[in-house]
Formats: C-alpha cells, structure tokens, sequence
C-alpha cells in the first residue's frame, strides 16, 4: 500500500513538473499575437477640436525574460494598422485665414516598450506590471471639410501634408496566462497607453497572444 502511494505521488510530481517549471527562474518567453486598440479620445493630428473615440487593429510581440519564480523583464514591440478617423468640430488657420470643419485623417502607430512584472500561478498565471517606451504616430490622407452644408461637404482642397509625431508612452498592464501545454501558453493582458506628446492621449490595447518558452538556465 505504501508503495502504492509512492508510485501515485510520483506520478502527480511528473505530471505538475511541466507546471512548475514555466514559472521558473530563468525562462524566456516569446509572445506574439493580434491587438485591438480603443481610444475613447483620440485628438486631431492637425489643428485643435474634440478628440473622438475609435478603434484601431493591430499587432503586437515581445519576450519576457523570468528573474525569479515571480518578476519578469520585458521588451515589447506593438504596430497600429492604418485606420480611417473623422474628427468634427476642427479649428485651423490656412494662409492667415481661419477656418472651421470636420478633418478626415487616416492614423498608424508603432512604438516599443520595455518595463517589468509580477507574476504569480501555474496553470492560471496573474500578470501585474508595466511598461515604458516610445512610439510614432503618422497621419496621412488629411483633408478639411467644409460642412457648412451638411448635405453637401466639399473639401476646402488645402493639401495638408503629412504629420508625424513621437511620444513617451506609459502603459500599466493587467491580465492573465494560461498554460496551454509544456511550454506553450495562451495570454489575455489588456494595457493602459498613456503617450506624453504635443497632446496626452490615452488608449487600451487588448492583446490575444501566444507564447512559448525556452528555459535558460
């Protein structure tokens, strides 16, 4: 009968082994997968007015590298498709002369992040940390409209060029890990940007990511 029981425990030892280990020191994960970002207030590119909300996909990637059982370092590269934005109630000044419209901008973003995390569980793994970093902003097709006419808009044909813009980004994240498999998880950890530009902004960034893990040491 002891031995019986020996040969169980043994059996639940290997079984969690594989468990046990990801949270281990010294692994080295790889996590890539699509992001969905939301900006509940997203500011012109160009002049001044409202910010309006909107969403934008993308991707993100990134390691994480374990110092111990429960604190991570992580470097975190992200890409914001292009998508297309409308801003209403926008105020510039062409030639001296000021006009008023809604302005229509087509917004990417790109950046990279670098932070740290604690982590805590197995299977179900709690993720608690943040990030710091830089990111780009472009803004492209860039047109101001005259909706004086509301049924009629017609462009004020300004060739608005191109902008560009870097911020300080810092992003607070939250979420949760599943060990899918030996080495293979799944991973939910939405995330707070806040880029520090010309204007604050603040988004949430919703990444579904997959990740697997080398142990190093």
């Amino acid at each position: 009968m002891k031995r019986a029981k020996l040969l169980v425990l043994a059996a639940v030892l290997v079984a969690l082994g594989p468990l046990a280990a990801h949270a281990d020191r010294g692994a080295l994960t790889l996590g890539i997968g699509p992001a969905l970002t939301w900006w509940p207030s997203h500011a012109p590119p160009v002049g001044s007015g409202p910010g309006v909300s909107g969403t934008a996909f993308g991707g993100i990637g990134g390691l994480r590298y374990a110092l111990s059982n429960n604190v991570e370092l992580s470097a975190t590269g992200f890409y914001e498709a292009p998508a297309s934005y409308t801003f209403p109630g926008v105020s510039l000044t062409s030639g001296g002369t000021p006009l008023n419209g809604t302005l229509e901008a087509t917004i990417s973003r790109w950046g990279v992040l670098a932070g740290a995390r604690y982590v805590t569980g197995l299977v179900w793994r709690l993720h608690v940390g943040a990030e710091v970093g830089w990111s780009h902003q472009s803004a492209t097709k860039l047109d101001l409209l005259n909706v004086s006419n509301p049924g009629n808009p017609q462009s004020y044909g300004l060739g608005i060029p191109n902008t560009n813009e870097n911020a300080f980004v810092l992003a607070p994240l939250l979420g949760v890990e599943w060990l899918l498999a030996d080495h293979w998880t799944v991973a939910l950890v939405p995330r707070v940007e806040i880029a520090l530009g010309s204007v604050t902004q603040v988004a949430l960034v919703v990444p579904l990511t997959v990740g697997y893990s080398f142990y190093l040491r």
